[in-house]
């Protein structure tokens, strides 16, 4: 596994910086876009949480579906509707959009819940969006006096860290690389 997850981290898809902001600008639209559909319903945007240059490779794809299997037993768990769904394997790694018919704030309670309670959760960036006198809106953690999501190499606010660029791409992958292990080895 060591071996196999060290490799897995170093090769794949590596999109350039153009890019990784074009496509934050496609994804920013798309919301919009379901939003004005879906005026009335939750939006889930999810994608993974992997520093470094590689954001796309089997392994990687592996642990995405993954994360689908968890958002979509959530919401079957909690017999929500859900009126549109669409997943995509970019080379700016796989994202997957969902239109929920719930409440933005039950939505992102289940979702952070997700993110902090399964195994691989803390691999998963999972956004809740909704439409609020017709402008996007992002629920946070503050919204529901959660705490700050954690840096998973030294525990404190995980935005700080990766803002002051305080931990290097190898701890970074060294912390999934154990995450991984203590998975069981999904790869």
């Amino acid at each position: 596994m060591m071996e196999n997850s060290k490799t897995f981290l170093q090769e794949g898809s590596i999109p350039t910086l153009e890019e990784v902001l074009y496509n934050r600008e496609k994804r920013v639209e798309f919301i919009k876009k379901l939003l004005f559909l879906y005026p009335k319903c939750t939006i889930i945007s999810f994608k993974l949480n992997i520093p470094g240059p590689v954001k796309n490779n089997d392994a990687l794809y592996k642990i995405f579906q993954n994360g689908l299997k968890n958002i979509s037993n959530c919401i079957q768990n909690e017999d929500l509707e859900s009126r549109y769904s669409k997943q995509l394997n970019l080379k700016t790694g796989p994202e997957y959009f969902e239109a929920v018919n719930s409440n933005y704030l039950f939505i992102k309670e289940k979702m952070t819940y997700v993110e902090e309670n399964t195994s691989l959760g803390r691999l998963f960036d999972i956004d809740v969006l909704y439409m609020n006198n017709d402008k996007v809106q992002s629920v946070s953690r503050d919204d529901l006096n959660l705490p700050k999501r954690k840096c998973f190499v030294c525990s404190n606010d995980a935005k700080i860290c990766s803002s002051r660029r305080t931990h290097t791409i190898s701890e970074m992958h060294e912390c999934i690389e154990n995450i991984l292990i203590k998975d069981g080895n999904i790869l």
